[in-house]
């Protein structure tokens, strides 16, 4: 069946329209779900070797050393082509890691998502294609490739109603199939302190109390009570930084990090809410107190220091290039009085004819 270009956009702008009414309804903004995409993606490219690692056994259920080899890869764009229309698109891979440990290295894919969605597991299944395509290996005799998939889950953010495995069932002719199955982590239905050793997981929690709020929106008495259960989660978050960094989890610089991360998603969340005023003021202390903090002070000083040298260097190199300017003038001034042609003053000094001759 042969699908036209303007039947396949129509398609899409239906899928697009689906996709934002049911974002819409979940009280979830463009801009929240970028955010969490971005901090997810900010927190895996700076976070320490350790903490990486520790994240990877967790999800998992692996038991990697902490001193394992860590590659986290950004996020990749590879172009795709719409079976139905056959226009070219886009694709982005989510977080792509790879440990090393010894003689043996895995990859590991992982993709963040905030809501249910079906078609999640087929977007994986197409990510780890594409990266491992990537490193395919053609046999001796050039009759086989063999391509190693990366080992895939899916992070939701809130409670979802996803089972613990997404599965696709591949069928091929002759009544043979292969079961495709991603696992799914859900960080919510976990307790803080479960979520100890996933310590790059925990500025996600201030979700807890999201959907709750989005539905109880005009009750002040309710916005209150929410606030102050977000209020025990920080407190909890904090030790369980605390912890982590202490049993070499994170690093100090990880743990400041995921605060001022955590601080950043409060206020995108809950800054509209006079309730959580106090909570958002706990979490800027506690970033304002961290290390990261007196890094990002010392890197501001330092740039400013840089900033004057570098004024200071390009006022002098302007004021040596007059005076050198001038000294050639003078030279070829002298070599004009002198007799010299024009043509060996232009060799002599480099300056241009118009200006010989104006002198």
């Amino acid at each position: 069946m042969h699908f036209s270009p303007d039947f396949a956009f129509k398609k899409r702008l239906s899928s697009m329209k689906k996709e934002k009414q049911s974002f819409a309804m979940l009280g979830i903004s463009r801009k929240t779900r970028r955010l969490f995409d971005r901090s997810f993606k900010f927190i895996m490219t700076r976070a320490s070797a350790p903490a990486v690692v520790h994240l990877i056994n967790g999800i998992y259920k692996k038991n990697y050393p902490p001193d394992a080899v860590v590659e986290v890869r950004k996020p990749r764009e590879y172009i795709t082509e719409n079976p139905e229309s056959g226009a070219l698109g886009e694709t982005f891979t989510d977080m792509v890691v790879t440990l090393s440990c010894g003689d043996r290295k895995d990859t590991y894919l992982m993709e963040a998502q905030i809501k249910d969605d079906m078609e999640m597991c087929l977007r994986v299944f197409n990510y780890s294609v594409s990266v491992a395509l990537e490193n395919k290996v053609v046999s001796e005799d050039g009759t086989r490739l063999q391509i190693d998939m990366p080992a895939p889950a899916v992070i939701y953010w809130e409670t979802s109603k996803t089972k613990d495995f997404l599965t696709i069932e591949i069928r091929f002719p002759g009544d043979k199939s292969v079961v495709y199955q991603v696992p799914a982590f859900k960080v919510l239905e976990h307790s803080v302190s479960e979520l100890g050793h996933l310590a790059l997981l925990l500025p996600f929690y201030l979700l807890k109390v999201r959907a709750e709020l989005k539905k109880s929106e005009a009750d002040s008495a309710k916005r209150r009570e929410l606030a102050k259960r977000l209020a025990g989660y920080v407190s909890e978050i904090a030790e369980a930084l605390h912890m982590s960094q202490e049993n070499s989890y994170i690093t100090e610089k990880d743990a400041a990090m995921l605060k001022e991360r955590m601080a950043k998603m409060h206020s995108e969340l809950y800054g509209g809410y006079k309730e959580f005023t106090e909570v958002d003021m706990t979490l800027e202390q506690m970033y304002n107190t961290s290390v990261l903090k007196k890094i990002d002070d010392a890197e501001a000083r330092v740039a400013k220091v840089e900033a004057r040298a570098e004024a200071k260097v390009a006022k002098a190199e302007k004021r040596l290039e007059k005076h050198f300017e001038e000294r050639l003038a003078q030279v070829a001034k002298a070599m004009k009085t002198a007799g010299d042609t024009v043509s060996k003053i232009m060799r002599c000094t480099g300056l241009s004819r118009r200006k010989i001759m104006a002198l």
